[in-house]
């Protein structure tokens, strides 16, 4: 069977060590987040989308698990002058309920209401949760009090929102006045509205692109987190992998892949069996087929994907032959991977390697960037739609190629994929290394 090279395992991460590191710093890298400012000509970034948040603060709002689809709350605002220095905006509530959990004090610019009504007004500090002195507070109630009284401290609260973010960002100098015109990047068109309301006069644009591509460069900490994810998503999928068996259905694949990434600390974000991704599917595994599994699931939001070919008894030489197609493309694509290669060279590179081997197969490869989703990159405007860009490798980067034999009637599927991190000079795999079919 065809062997894809590498390491056999790599050394576990400690999760709470990586919670900790969440707690202290938001996982965006800095170094990156000031280049692609200055490459936009940015003096500030307002963020209001939830993963955007957490990337640059390592807090994923609360209200953007609990009330779907409507506005944010919570926001954070990054400036080209202090890039290392990001700053929270949200409401004391969420300040005191649920950011300040294990958090160390971070620059916080508080308000009471969640609204802009053009008041820049400040309010009293009312109090919140308020001690009864019935019994002694906790750990956890003295963390919250003495977090939030910090805040305040430094600044009182704002009455509303709006008031608190414009008050944010002429405190941090970012404004703009007469003889200094700014240029206001935001990720949400709610934000372009609060500067027009308040007058700002400087240029205002959208730059959920540019925060995607501060994305694609991994800091540190992301890569221990990816590394993390990745590889509790490579177990689950072997996990699911060696339980098929003829006459179980997808859905019980399905329910299978859910329990074992959560057994792992992920949570499961989908399951492609055999091409297929609905996890209504009614379809059963038969005896002789080839099918691929190909897994995604997330720790703390950062994303594994994974995908191998199962044998389940005796495939046919067609199918055997399309996993041995996909495992030989990837390991070319694999050995080619460094700075400077294309998007459009990686499937080049693919091509050329199946005609190199004598591998009437198709494929479709697909390369990607991996990270706070499973296609996590910059976009090109398509008439209002995003199409995908030719990007660039660069070291830093965290990257799947998708290798999915695309053609039907042979008995089954086949697919190779793994995870791996651009370095100076090549690339490394970012979890254990596993053949590329599984027999069952």
């Amino acid at each position: 069977m065809f062997k894809l090279a590498g390491m056999n395992r790599l050394p576990s991460l400690c999760d709470d060590d990586l919670l900790d590191r969440l707690n202290e710093a938001g996982p965006y890298h800095v170094g990156e987040a000031a280049a692609v400012m200055e490459r936009w000509g940015l003096d500030a970034i307002v963020i209001a989308q939830p993963v955007n948040v957490f990337h640059t603060l390592g807090h994923w709002p609360q209200i953007a698990r609990t009330r779907m689809g409507q506005p944010a709350g919570t926001f954070a605002i990054l400036t080209a002058r202090q890039p290392d220095r990001p700053v929270l905006v949200t409401s004391r509530f969420l300040h005191f309920y649920t950011y300040a959990d294990g958090r160390g004090p971070r620059d916080a610019f508080l308000y009471d209401d969640l609204a802009d009504t053009g008041d820049l007004g400040r309010n009293g500090d009312f109090p919140l949760c308020p001690d009864k002195g019935a019994a002694p507070l906790s750990t956890m109630e003295q963390h919250r009090f003495a977090t939030s009284a910090k805040a305040l401290q430094t600044r009182a609260a704002w009455r509303n929102a709006g008031g608190a973010l414009v008050g944010a960002l002429q405190e941090l100098g970012v404004w703009g006045d007469d003889l200094h015109a700014t240029r206001i990047g935001w990720d949400d068109p709610l934000l372009a509205g609060v500067l027009a309301r308040h007058g700002f006069t400087g240029e205002s644009l959208a730059a959920d692109n540019a925060l995607r591509e501060i994305r694609l460069i991994k800091s540190p900490l992301e890569q221990d987190l990816m590394a993390r994810a990745a590889q509790a998503n490579v177990d689950a999928l072997s996990a699911v992998g060696h339980a098929v068996r003829a006459g179980a259905s997808y859905r019980e694949l399905h329910a299978l892949f859910r329990a074992e990434a959560a057994a792992r600390g992920n949570t499961a974000v989908f399951l492609n069996v055999d091409r297929s991704s609905s996890e209504a599917s009614p379809h059963r595994i038969a005896d002789g087929q080839a099918l691929f599994l190909d897994a995604v699931s997330h720790f703390q939001n950062y994303h594994g994907d994974f995908a191998r070919t199962v044998f389940v008894g005796e495939p046919t030489r067609a199918a055997a032959r399309a996993a041995e197609a996909a495992a030989f493309a990837w390991q070319s694509v694999r050995e080619a991977l460094k700075p400077g290669v294309t998007f459009a060279d990686i499937t080049a590179i693919g091509q050329q390697a199946l005609h190199k081997g004598g591998y009437d197969v198709m494929i479709g490869f697909g390369p990607h960037s991996c990270g706070l989703a499973h296609t996590d990159e910059p976009g090109e405007d398509a008439g209002g739609f995003w199409r995908k860009p030719n990007i660039a490798l660069r070291e830093g980067m965290i990257i799947s190629v998708d290798c999915p034999v695309l053609d039907s009637g042979i008995g089954g599927s086949a697919h190779c994929e793994d995870l791996v991190l651009i370095t100076a000079d090549g690339c490394r795999q970012i979890h254990s290394t596993h053949e590329p079919v599984i027999v069952v």
